[in-house]
């Protein structure tokens, strides 16, 4: 058996890698249908939360039951996707205020990485420099102990690494929790092909119920 494996280890490693090709090719497929019911099957249940609003004033994530949520974990230091992806989901909460779903069945929740640093002052200051300013009538900017920040983005599947110079390395992505607070999906929201039509079909779609 082992002449076997040492004789044909290259093209059990090449079908190996062919298979695993394939399957990420069947799940982009998946990922990208054209179906939301396909692609909103719940992952897990979104790990809870107790932070803290930009008046202090404690929020728990039981508190925005019976909506979807669009979770977003940033920093206003970030030098590169935070400021392009909070503007993609400003011109989502005008989409979601167009459809009369935002502040009441649908809510955009931002987290900062980097509470030492983003005081409510200066998250207030990053939000009014977008056109569309965030509206705290459906759009919450949370903050809280660092660790247990990071903490939460690991159970929800979110990489943060704090670098030497004091900035952090994270996965970009938008997460989509629907009323119950199942987790449906994850927008990569570094992909140029990602629009606001995209999301906000799938948050009618789960505002429904569904």
């Amino acid at each position: 058996m082992s002449t076997f494996f040492e004789k044909n280890w290259f093209k059990l490693a090449l079908g190996a890698i062919l298979l695993a090709m394939i399957a990420s090719f069947a799940y982009k497929l998946w990922a990208n249908s054209s179906e939301p019911d396909q692609r909103l099957t719940a992952m897990k249940q979104a790990p809870s939360f107790q932070l803290q609003d930009l008046d202090g004033k404690p929020v728990a994530s039981k508190d925005t039951d019976g909506k979807v949520r669009l979770v977003y974990f940033f920093y206003s230091f970030c030098p590169d996707v935070c400021m392009p992806t909070t503007f993609l989901l400003t011109q989502v909460q005008e989409s979601l205020k167009k459809k009369d779903l935002f502040g009441t069945k649908a809510e955009i929740i931002s987290i900062t990485v980097d509470p030492n640093r983003d005081t409510p002052a200066v998250l207030k200051e990053f939000g009014n420099k977008f056109e569309s300013k965030p509206d705290p009538r459906g759009w919450m900017f949370l903050r809280g102990e660092e660790a247990k920040i990071h903490k939460l983005a690991e159970d929800f599947g979110i990489m943060v690494i704090k670098e030497k110079d004091g900035n952090f390395s994270h996965s970009n992505a938008i997460l989509l929790v629907d009323p119950k607070g199942n987790l449906r999906n994850y927008y990569d929201a570094s992909n140029p092909e990602l629009d606001v039509d995209h999301i906000v079909k799938d948050v009618v779609t789960l505002s429904k119920g569904k």
